[in-house]
């Protein structure tokens, strides 16, 4: 089984649940908790100064046994420490209190990917390739059936299908025998209503072999289209229909949050072929096939750490986030806690000290300065995740902030950068695209908060040589970044309308707004600066009145 394995734990397997009141509650100081690397002198030593800067109690300093560094293997992470921290949490009673953890100095930044070449690695691809042969001859017999439907004189030319024909051709496939069928059907209903009635209905039953549950529906759905007076029995079929497929569908969920393994994969299957039929299951193995090629398994420490208290999960790619403020609230309460997670951490020791002192120094006062925004000019998208759908939030959250704070604005709307010493009292910044190629165009306003979206940011924090903007963007003194440690999809990435709005309202600590507009745990993204950190706690930039929605019932609490 391919996951987080917790039967190693000594402590009792306890699944602690989140409060939906909990993402709207101020982050305070004794309900952070502190990770640190007991090898590791000058990790203790910020742990503890962190603790005392904050009013953090010291016994809320979690040692942690592993080599200092920035990379972790992930055999390590799952039967060592993330069970030591896990049962730490218990032990002290923690688990229920604690609503962040603050990765420290030498605490590993990634964690490396799951033995493609392991057994159980191995057994997965195994039964996925012995599925998809089987499969694939259901699917070609199926042709056949459909082909023996009032069979015509001389049977239909096809293009034979190749042994290792894909999804797609298998569909188009199928559709080419229905669609014959379909035409046999008509042209005998005018001699025997009867029997091509009954040749419908044999159809049919192909059909749903096809295309399960979901196929049915849309059936008894397209005989509804245009109809005012459809009989009590083709509703009551239609809805009868419409819940088969709304309970299997939520089976297919439990399943998909459960650890890889192939007793799950062989329930799925099983489950998948009710409701989407042969050609959905050969589809979900050439996906789960193209994931493990990929094996995209890697993750940031502290995107893992999130879900320290969860039991055992999916390790391919990601997990929805339980704290982004689009999670429903009610099936919040449902799902196990998910902790908030900040890192210390920076090119230098003291550097990292500096972070702390910046963070409580700035927020007496306020930050001040000038906003830069550096977007690309592509046009608008409404795919989600695509790039102009990105660049399009950049724009929009330059024009929410020009008419609704005072707050100076600077926007670069071409595919050219912001260029060397252009930007002078830069206190925000988002922008892209430069992939690890800090542009040393900001004068830093002590305090500042920036992330720049591009692939592997966040890739290290200490190597000297490396000019990742995370890095870089500490070095030339920003209190605040975010970025990703291997490469992360542009979805991976807070919406930077939603993250620098509900930063500028000052209700929210820095990692809670960035916990509320990450979308995913179990990834690859990182967040360095103190947690509490609140720029605009005594200076608030931005009305909550003038949040988008959404963001406004995450602050307010009203729906």
């Amino acid at each position: 089984m391919i996951g987080r394995s917790l039967l190693s734990l000594a402590a009792p397997l306890l699944v602690v649940f989140a409060s939906a009141s909990s993402i709207r509650a101020a982050l305070e100081p004794d309900e952070v908790a502190i990770i640190a690397v007991r090898a590791s002198r000058q990790s203790r030593e910020l742990a503890e100064y962190y603790a005392d800067a904050r009013g953090i109690p010291k016994s809320q300093i979690c040692l942690i046994e592993c080599a200092p560094g920035e990379g972790l293997s992930r055999p390590l992470w799952e039967t060592k420490v993330r069970p030591a921290i896990r049962r730490w949490l218990i032990e002290h009673q923690l688990e229920q209190k604690i609503r962040c953890l603050v990765t420290v100095w030498d605490v590993p930044l990634k964690i490396g990917l799951v033995d493609a070449a392991g057994p159980q690695v191995v057994a997965l691809k195994e039964h996925l390739a012995s599925q998809h042969a089987a499969r694939r001859q259901s699917a070609l017999r199926l042709a056949v059936d459909i082909d023996q439907v009032l069979p015509a004189g001389q049977p239909d030319e096809r293009t034979p299908v190749k042994p290792d024909a894909p999804h797609k051709e298998l569909v188009e496939l199928l559709e080419g025998a229905v669609r014959s069928a379909q035409e046999r059907i008509r042209g005998r209903a005018q001699a025997s209503a009867a029997e091509a009635g009954r040749a419908a209905q044999e159809l049919q039953r192909f059909y749903v072999r096809a295309g399960g549950l979901a196929s049915a529906l849309r059936f008894a759905q397209g005989q509804l289209e245009g109809k005012t007076d459809a009989s009590p029995e083709l509703l009551r079929a239609v809805e009868l229909r419409r819940g088969e497929l709304s309970g299997a569908r939520a089976g297919l969920n439990a399943l998909a949050a459960l650890p890889e393994s192939v007793a799950r994969d062989q329930q799925f299957l099983g489950l998948l072929q009710q409701t989407d039929g042969l050609l959905g299951t050969l589809a979900w193995i050439e996906q789960q096939h193209d994931l493990w090629r990929k094996n995209e398994t890697w993750s940031s420490f502290d995107n893992e750490l999130a879900l320290v208290l969860w039991p055992d999960y999916p390790l391919l790619r990601w997990q929805n986030s339980a704290l982004h403020h689009s999670f429903d609230h009610l099936a919040r309460e449902s799902v196990p806690k998910t902790m908030i997670v900040a890192r210390l951490e920076a090119p230098s020791f003291e550097r990292a000290r500096q972070l702390v002192d910046a963070a409580i120094a700035v927020e007496r006062e306020g930050l001040s300065g000038k906003f830069y925004i550096d977007c690309r000019g592509l046009p608008a998208e409404k795919t989600p995740g695509s790039t102009g759908d990105y660049d399009q939030n950049l724009r929009d959250l330059a024009a929410l902030v020009k008419e609704h704070t005072r707050v100076d604005v600077v926007v670069e709307n071409t595919g050219n950068l912001f260029q060397p010493a252009e930007c002078p009292d830069a206190a925000l910044y988002c922008g892209w695209y430069s992939l690890a190629n800090y542009v040393d165009a900001f004068t830093w306003k002590r305090g500042a908060v920036a992330y720049h979206i591009a692939s592997s940011e966040a890739d290290t924090l200490r190597k000297p040589a490396s000019n990742v903007w995370c890095k870089k963007l500490l070095e030339h003194g920003v209190c605040g970044t975010l970025g990703p440690t291997f490469e992360p999809y542009l979805v991976a990435f807070p919406k930077p309308l939603e993250f620098f709005s509900l930063l500028l309202t000052g209700k929210l600590a820095l990692a809670e707004v960035y916990a509320y507009t990450l979308p995913h745990t179990s990834w690859v993204m990182v967040l360095v600066g103190d947690p509490l950190y609140n720029p605009f706690k005594n200076s608030p930039q931005l009305d909550v009145h003038d949040l988008p929605q959404a963001l406004r019932e995450l602050v307010s609490g009203e729906r």
